[in-house]
């Protein structure tokens, strides 16, 4: 069984960064190397997003929420001084929408034939940082 998190962190993730990284060289005018220090990834990471080998399982470009947010984040990390706990926190945003939008789920069939994904709810979420009561409930604690 594969957790939504593990398709998140090896598929969204890595397409996301690699669409922040491709506005950040062609609209913002960056290097590999100042696209990778601005992303916290290495320039052999932006490298590879730039050939087409790494973040490259799922296309999110076509969905305008997440192509969006990707401008909007490359714009806020080309300043000069770019906010990096906002940007974090719309990375996290961006790939919280990925999940609980189930833009995943064609890809995790493909990844898990014999997981049901029609029907399945796994991505949806019902806890907010705010609210862990329903956990505590699960736990017993």
């Amino acid at each position: 069984m594969i957790s939504p998190y593990e398709i998140v962190s090896k598929s969204a993730l890595p397409a996301l960064r690699s669409m922040v990284a491709r506005r950040l060289q062609e609209d913002h005018h960056m290097t590999q190397q100042q696209a990778a220090v601005a992303l916290g990834v290495t320039q052999a990471s932006v490298s590879n997003y730039n050939r087409r080998t790494r973040g490259m399982m799922v296309n999110l470009e076509t969905d305008p929420v997440v192509s969006g947010a990707a401008d909007r984040i490359a714009q806020e990390l080309s300043r000069e001084s770019p906010n990096q706990q906002e940007t974090l926190k719309s990375m996290t945003d961006v790939l919280d929408y990925i999940r609980f939008s189930h833009l995943m789920c064609s890809l995790h069939g493909d990844l898990e034939p014999a997981f049901p994904v029609e029907g399945c709810y796994a991505c949806d979420g019902a806890l907010s940082g705010k609210d862990f009561e329903r956990l505590k409930v699960l736990s017993g604690v």
